[in-house]
């Protein structure tokens, strides 16, 4: 997860300032509550280590030892922990930790990322306040979806059903055996979120995916006011395959379950018809883990069709030399045999695209990025027939597109603080959709002076450590950021310098 980066990068922060501040013990606050926790969390070696049984505790949640295993339930989720291992078992899915969890004195610790990770949480550092934030979904949550708010109330759960017909629409949640259908207000805001990235972008309530969760936010009369789809997503290359799973390049193992979609070159396929060396983007639900849908590319670099069949495709080609916003066109073109009727694919996204016959044996045809549009390395696929005759091949470049701003996932020194040295670091982190963060796009401002050439920037972050003393005062932040595909987002704040 892109958050393991960002907890690093934190928690070498907080043991250097450990290190050189006053031995205040470091407080852990959960959704706004801080945990009482005695022994406070412990650094060791760079890394922020808490205490295990107390915080689940705090949480109200179970803890069960049985040796050197120890087991939670976090909603429907069963989590393990053993100790001397690098690896968090939940649901039978695996989390690698930056160490493994330890016993001091009777006390079990385990890395800050297992509460993140299991939890599906996020986190930050408050310098000021000694304090490791964490924001977590699934805590405080009640045994049938509905919680009270402080104007009103959420339901959520996994989103069942979406009717869009229906007068009004509605939208149906299931979580723990309980099932409530939902009228949704016209003047609703739907926002759908990947929580892997921390990109939440505005949509329409047919944008909400059955097998998502869903949090629904209402007032006291009962009238919506926002829904909220979350889910998440992981993209990457097939490097194994092995029964019901199979291996992205970057370690992370991924369950097909009855229930989940599975398109190839958008057509309906099973895991069985996938291949290593597969592109797939797969989305799965943030509350249950449970892989809802894989959407899977392959460059088949040849024609396909009945034996003997006189039809016949030499190329499939694009203009698309990088990746695309909303609004770019892409203009495909076919070489194949004359006379025929084409259409081109963009992965499971874009399907029949009509191509008109140009000229002999050339065929072309174009589309128009819409705004939602979101994809990563999707296969180009031409397809050409004559008659009941059909031949297929793939462009050999893909073709990736997002109509989302890359998000901001972290900053510091935080809005308003106060910080007591002259030469504060200021860092932000940057978090992607489908397409990466341009590193060189990065630009940041002090005080309205431009000093990102003494800065370091890379797709994940960017940080500034000033080489001489700023004097006592306002201070006054721009960071400016753009994906791959030119889509831009800029924040600002401000804090404060007292050193005396």
């Amino acid at each position: 997860m892109k958050w393991s980066i960002v907890l690093s990068v934190i928690e070498a922060l907080l043991l250097a300032l450990t290190i050189a501040a006053a031995p205040r013990p470091i407080a852990i606050v959960i959704n706004g509550d801080t945990l009482s926790l005695q022994p406070p969390p412990r650094s060791e070696h760079g890394l922020l280590f808490v205490p295990v049984r107390r915080t689940i505790e705090a949480l109200g949640l179970s803890f069960e030892r049985s040796g050197n295993h120890i087991a939670t339930q976090i909603g429907s989720k069963t989590v393990v922990l053993t100790l001397g291992s690098r690896v968090a078992q939940v649901d039978g899915g695996r989390i690698l930790l930056e160490a493994p969890p330890m016993e001091v004195a009777g006390v079990v610790y385990a890395p800050l990322r297992f509460f993140t990770d299991s939890l599906g949480a996020q986190a930050r550092f408050d310098r000021h306040a000694n304090a490791v934030i964490i924001v977590a979904q699934l805590v405080g949550r009640s045994s049938n979806g509905l919680v009270s708010t402080g104007n009103g109330y959420e339901r959520f759960g996994t989103v069942a059903a979406v009717d869009v017909l229906s007068d009004p629409p509605t939208i149906t949640l299931g979580y723990g055996g309980s099932v409530k259908t939902i009228p949704i207000a016209a003047n609703a805001t739907i926002d759908v979120e990947d929580v892997n990235v921390s990109v939440t972008s505005p949509g329409e309530l047919g944008d909400v995916r059955p097998g998502d969760f869903a949090r629904v936010e209402m007032r006291k009369d009962g009238r919506v006011e926002r829904v909220v789809d979350e889910y998440g997503s992981r993209n990457g290359h097939i490097v194994a395959i092995a029964g019901n799973d199979f291996v992205l390049g970057d370690g992370q193992v991924i369950g097909a379950g009855r229930a989940t979609e599975i398109s190839l070159n958008g057509n309906a396929a099973s895991l069985s018809d996938l291949r290593p060396n597969d592109q797939v983007t797969v989305r799965y639900n943030v509350e249950t883990n449970e892989v809802r849908e894989i959407l899977a590319s392959r460059s088949t670099g040849a024609a396909s069709g009945n034996a003997g069949a006189s039809v016949g495709i030499t190329s499939v080609e694009s203009d698309a030399s990088r990746p695309l916003r909303a609004g770019d066109t892409i203009h495909v073109t076919l070489h194949g045999t004359p006379h025929g009727s084409a259409t081109f694919d963009i992965g499971s996204d874009v399907a029949n695209q009509a191509m008109q016959e140009r000229a002999p044996s050339v065929y072309v045809g174009s589309y128009t990025i819409p705004r939602g549009a979101n994809f990563d390395d999707a296969a180009l696929i031409g397809r050409l027939s004559s008659g009941t005759v059909t031949a297929e091949a793939a462009a050999a470049h893909t073709v990736s597109a997002s109509s989302v701003p890359p998000g901001i996932a972290d900053f510091a020194p935080e809005e308003n603080a106060t910080v007591n040295t002259s030469r504060p670091a200021v860092y932000a982190s940057f978090a992607a959709d489908a397409v990466g963060v341009n590193p060189s796009s990065v630009l940041l401002w002090i005080n309205g002076r431009d000093v990102t050439s003494e800065c370091v920037r890379t797709a994940q972050f960017v940080q500034y450590l000033p080489s001489y003393a700023y004097a006592d005062g306002p201070i006054h932040v721009t960071v400016r950021v753009a994906d791959e595909a030119g889509n831009t987002t800029t924040k600002s704040w401000g804090f404060w310098i007292r050193t005396r």
